[in-house]
């Protein structure tokens, strides 16, 4: 019998972070080859160095069988330069301009 979860036995996978939580300590990343979305917890990060995974950076990970399914077990690399800037508030109404001022 072999053990295909034992360290070294997952398979590498690239993709983008969909979103990633620093307070619940999660997120998923979506795969470039189009397949389910992979859950990313904390802890992968950490072991990385990292504290952070900004939405639309792109991950290079090794993936496996976790406890709900398949999930990041190890960050290779984390590209945050290709990341989407966050804005607090992007959304506009023209009817509001201009009169706040008085």
């Amino acid at each position: 019998m072999t053990d295909h979860n034992h360290h070294g036995g997952g398979s590498e996978l690239r993709g983008r972070i969909k979103w990633f939580n620093t307070e619940k300590g999660f997120g998923f990343v979506s795969p470039a080859d189009g397949a389910p979305d992979v859950f990313l917890h904390i802890s992968a990060l950490k072991d990385a160095g990292l504290q952070d995974a900004p939405e639309g950076s792109t991950i290079h990970c090794e993936v496996g069988q976790g406890r709900k399914g398949i999930q990041v077990l190890r960050v290779i690399t984390l590209d945050t330069s290709t990341a989407t800037p966050r804005a607090p508030r992007r959304q506009f109404s023209p009817r509001d301009r201009g009169h706040h001022d008085r």
